[in-house]
């Protein structure tokens, strides 16, 4: 091989060589590159899993709190509900004294005629005839309770049923008055009702 062709091969090897390197530089560089960009998608990404992620635990947060707070308002609701039924029951098995004082302090704070007559249910009607009067009839002048009101009262007790549960009603010319339970139930529930459930917080 002549000298000229040694120098042609040499020359061409060291073109072959820096091709060689600058290929492999740039592939290198392209390599890190890609892998730079990976990196930096994959923390794009986890950043975006981990506030999806930190988002369902805030929402499941929030759901479980409400969840929470619809049971203690329900609880505090049924609660509330079996006080008023509790009283209901044994504002019905009161003595005679106790029926008869309710009957009294329920008229002593109202301005009436003084004439009205009382109507009662049905099936507590003989036991109102006995607290209110001595007298039987249809329509009767409720003697006992009139003496206990003081001068000017002829209430009189009537044997027409009144549409009520239980408890007593006042009929009057021009209006009536209604001394059931339950619309004293109805009047101490919604008189109490908010106190009680602020006070089981």
């Amino acid at each position: 091989m002549s000298k000229l062709e040694e120098k042609i091969i040499q020359k061409g090897q060291s073109i072959i060589d820096a091709i060689n390197l600058s290929a492999k530089e740039e592939s290198e560089a392209l390599k890190n590159r890609l892998i730079e960009e990976a990196k930096a998608d994959l923390e794009v990404q986890l950043h975006k899993a981990q506030q999806k992620a930190k988002a369902q635990v805030e929402q499941a947060k929030q759901e479980s709190m409400r969840a929470l707070r619809d049971e203690v308002a329900i609880s505090k609701q049924q609660l509330i509900e079996s006080i008023f039924v509790e009283l209901k029951e044994e504002l019905k098995h009161l003595n005679k004294e106790d029926y008869f004082n309710y009957v009294v302090r329920s008229i002593q704070n109202q301005a009436i005629d003084k004439t009205e007559e009382i109507q009662v249910s049905k099936k507590e009607y003989a036991m109102y005839q006995s607290i209110l009067t001595t007298k039987k009839g249809d329509l009767v002048e409720a003697d006992l309770l009139n003496q206990k009101l003081g001068k000017d009262y002829q209430l009189k007790l009537s044997n027409k049923p009144a549409q009520i549960e239980s408890g007593f009603m006042l009929v009057g010319k021009l209006y009536d008055l209604n001394f059931s339970l339950e619309n004293l139930l109805e009047s101490l529930t919604k008189k109490y009702e908010k106190t009680i459930y602020e006070a089981l917080n």
